[in-house]
Formats: C-alpha cells, sequence, structure tokens
C-alpha cells in the first residue's frame, strides 16, 4: 500500500474483498499470509481477518531468509 494511502483500511477491504471471492468461487482451500513480525499493519489486517497464527517462519525467498509469522485462514469457514 503507498504511504498516501496508507492509514484508511483500504488494504483490508481489499483482502476481504479477496477472501470473499475465493469463498464464492468454491475451489480455495487455506491461505496463506508470511507478513514480518515487525510489520503491525499487515498482522493486525491478518488478525482482524479471521486468520490463525500459526507460528514464527524463516520463509527463503531471493536467495535470502526472510523472517515472518504464518498465518492461515480457510475461507469457507473462517471469514469473519
Amino acid at each position: 500500500m503507498l504511504p498516501e494511502h496508507q492509514g484508511r483500511g483500504l488494504a483490508k477491504q481489499g483482502i476481504r474483498t479477496l477472501l470473499q471471492l475465493a469463498r464464492d468461487d468454491g475451489r480455495w482451500g487455506l491461505i496463506h499470509a508470511f507478513p514480518a513480525p515487525t510489520n503491525a499493519p499487515s498482522n493486525g489486517i491478518c488478525r482482524a481477518l479471521g486468520f490463525r497464527f500459526l507460528d514464527k517462519q524463516d520463509v527463503p525467498f531471493a536467495g535470502r531468509v526472510l523472517h515472518a509469522n504464518h498465518w492461515a485462514i480457510d475461507p469457507r469457514t473462517d471469514l469473519t
């Protein structure tokens, strides 16, 4: 989210819409998110939308290791 658009709930609204589309499509299982532990806004969106915190995880990406919180949601049953 570009800085000039942050703090207005747009990211949460967009993610909620995508999760609803995934639920309505009926072909999706668990959806995972991996925000950095220090990214409070992204972790807050996961929490607010009903994602379940699974654990902290090191994720290899582009030749380095990123520290991440592992969240998951099943849009068929977990949307809040």
